[in-house]
């Protein structure tokens, strides 16, 4: 059967459903299943692809079939990625709902990443040239590899990620739980929660209005123009899901403005956005957030990681590397050279390109900036 990707929402009648089955399960681990999660799909194939479904002896999470692939064993898995799937972070376990879902029998045994999970089989490893013998360690998925390669590493510290979109996840020593289930918490590998979050607002917001600028020299002018007090929520797609969700909401641009202020409310406005949500963050008992590893496309722009930092008066960290596969290297790195120690292990082996240190004379004017979006989103019908 052709394969479900990652953003397919087929399946939005079996996420409702599992959230009413599994409600107990959601309570605790503090966040509901969502259309495009791994469960919802896999119930939608029970439901719509029965024979396809009877011939199923066993379900792998892609990172499990690599597992599988390097060491023969293919029922085995890991909390991060099966978080979506439906495994409880908080007991450790499959819910016990399942066998009546008729799928307990299909799902890999799950082990604590950078668990040991078996060696390189001979063959493979003849064939790929490596050592027979070599350890495979259990991993995370992509996303909170990204965020082990980036440095952060300390309760209050996040990683944002400023691509298309923003996407926001956090060290906690506590489960955060978010009423409307947005938020949600992977485990995080060296002990304690890694909450996460995403707005649709990111740069997408240049893509649309400058697709054949020259966004350097556009840079250049923001420095020389900040700060502004021109508003903006640079969504540039109807729906928002943090800091606040509403399926319907629209974004609001001064598209009146010439370029070279267009541009810096655009930039001053996905900060501001920014600063919302880690506020949002506080308000569901997270520690305040004490600085920023700043990862994406839209973090090489120098200009803009400063304008991030004076408005959210924090300092904005910029990592020399943010690759998944670096990060797993500093997860195996924990276990083999720092005794199981994440956090050392992460201290040792991660590089800053550069930080960025906020401007204080900007705290007064980032704070009335903020609370002016909230007031113009709430006029305009985006917060209820």
């Amino acid at each position: 059967y052709p394969g479900l990707m990652h953003n397919d929402s087929r399946s939005g009648e079996e996420a409702a459903y599992l959230n009413d089955f599994l409600s107990g399960h959601c309570r605790e681990v503090g966040s509901n299943f969502g259309a495009t999660f791994s469960l919802a799909k896999i119930l939608w194939m029970k439901r719509h692809e029965p024979k396809t479904f009877e011939k199923t002896q066993r379900i792998c999470h892609q990172s499990d079939y690599i597992l599988g692939e390097l060491t023969g064993d293919f029922g085995v898995s890991d909390p991060s990625n099966s978080l979506k799937s439906g495994f409880n972070i908080v007991r450790d376990s499959w819910p016990r709902e399942f066998s009546d879902l008729g799928i307990q029998h299909l799902m890999p045994e799950v082990k604590a990443s950078g668990t040991l999970v078996g060696t390189l089989k001979p063959s493979l490893s003849k064939k790929i040239g490596l050592n027979h013998g070599i350890e495979v360690l259990s991993g995370v998925t992509d996303s909170t590899a990204a965020f082990l390669a980036s440095g952060a590493h300390e309760q209050g510290d996040f990683c944002n990620t400023l691509g298309t979109t923003l996407a926001y996840k956090g060290i906690s020593s506590e489960l955060v739980h978010d009423p409307e289930g947005v938020v949600y918490c992977h485990r995080h590998p060296g002990g304690g929660w890694l909450p996460g979050g995403a707005s649709n607002v990111g740069g997408a917001c240049l893509r649309v209005f400058f697709p054949d600028r020259n966004l350097v020299e556009l840079d250049r002018h923001a420095a020389l123009r900040f700060p502004s007090r021109d508003l903006s929520y640079p969504l540039v797609e109807t729906g928002e899901r943090f800091p606040f969700k509403n399926d319907r909401a629209q974004g609001f641009i001064p598209m009146h403005l010439p370029e070279e202020e267009l541009h810096l409310s655009l930039l001053q406005g996905v900060a501001l956005v920014e600063r919302w949500g880690l506020e949002r963050f506080c308000k569901l008992g997270m520690p305040a957030c004490s600085r920023i590893y700043a990862t994406g496309s839209g973090s090489k722009s120098d200009v803009w990681c400063q304008i991030r930092s004076n408005v959210l008066q924090l300092p904005l960290i910029r990592p020399s590397s943010t690759d998944s596969a670096f990060g797993v290297a500093v997860l195996a790195g924990s276990k083999v050279f720092y005794d199981g120690d994440l956090a050392k292990a992460t201290q040792g082996m991660t590089r800053v390109d550069r930080e960025f240190a906020p401007h204080t004379e900007f705290s007064n004017w980032a704070s009335e900036m903020l609370e002016a979006l909230k007031r113009e989103c709430y006029e305009k019908g985006l917060l209820s």
